[in-house]
């Protein structure tokens, strides 16, 4: 998503108006499944459906969709090919979940080459539907993000990054600990990123000092290097994560998932970042095998 300098509303959100939800699959059954859990959620939504791809693909040539469910097995063209040829070569794309009974890794490649943020697994449940509109609501919402370097080349490529991750991020800069002191005082910061090596206050420092001033905060050090020491200086201040140099948007994406609590996307990529909450993560049911470490984990030092 760009990095926006929005207008902020009280509740610090974009403003959304009633999504329009398309559901695309052949069997009544599941469109009934999604619209049931639709329902759980005390808003209103516009609800769409189709049950072949043609009929899905002239609904998306024609009409605005905010959200869709899409089933990849269809009568005529597939639910991919469907998505690809409506939204393949526009730079904004609705909320794209693909379903299947069929899983493995070949499902989660197509869905990332067309942009999908979701895959979901059949048979499914109303929850699984709700996690993937709390996702929607999230990432409409505006994220304020602080970046901490002594480096403006480093800030420069940081803001190329964060301008590919899926959330709309509202960037600001920080040349030093001392300079992001004095702006975390005017503003509260939803994640902050922050360098380990700079002059003056390095990160330990600025992240602790941070700290104090919003405990709520959520700080990931970043450095190009990852000895057991900076992890372990990362774990004591206080940091939500570690990220190694060099990373890339998947990596943001991650971080940003967890430091507003939502789950992970199962088709999300790998990570290296090492997180100080996965044990509670698994405490609420998130799935992190494989997506990333935690701190103290074996294999960090």
């Amino acid at each position: 998503m760009p990095i926006v300098k929005p207008n902020w509303s009280k509740a610090g959100a974009l403003a959304v108006s009633q999504p329009r939800v398309l559901v695309v699959d052949d069997q009544l059954v599941i469109r009934g499944a999604i619209r049931s859990a639709l329902d759980k959620l005390d808003r209103h939504f516009l609800v769409i459906e189709a049950d072949t791809g043609e009929e899905a693909l002239s609904i998306m040539n024609s009409a605005k969709v905010d959200i869709i469910f899409c089933d990849i097995q269809l009568p005529g063209i597939s639910g991919p090919e469907a998505l690809a040829h409506a939204y393949g070569n526009r730079d904004q794309r609705p909320f794209m979940v693909l379903m299947s009974g069929k899983r493995g890794e070949a499902v989660h490649d197509m869905g990332r080459r067309i942009g999908v943020y979701e895959f979901m697994s059949k048979p499914f449940r109303a929850g699984d539907v709700i996690q993937a509109v709390n996702a929607f609501d999230r990432l409409k919402q505006v994220a304020r993000v602080l970046v901490i370097d002594d480096s403006a080349t480093v800030r420069r490529l940081m803001a190329r990054i964060l301008d590919r991750s899926q959330f709309h991020i509202d960037l600001y800069e920080a040349g030093s600990g001392e300079e992001a002191l004095k702006l975390a005082k005017s503003w509260n910061f939803d994640v902050t990123f922050c360098d380990f090596n700079m002059p003056g206050l390095d990160g330990v420092e600025t992240a602790g000092m941070l700290l104090r001033l919003n405990p709520a905060a959520q700080i990931v050090l970043i450095s190009t290097e990852q000895p057991s020491s900076l992890v372990r200086s990362a774990q004591f201040v206080g940091a939500f994560a570690f990220l190694k140099k060099p990373f890339d948007a998947s990596d943001i994406d991650v971080v940003m998932h967890d430091a507003f609590a939502l789950k992970r996307p199962s088709i999300s990529r790998p990570t290296h970042a090492i997180f100080s909450n996965e044990d509670a993560l698994r405490a609420r049911g998130e799935a992190v095998t494989g997506t990333g470490n935690s701190f103290g984990a074996a294999g960090v030092a």
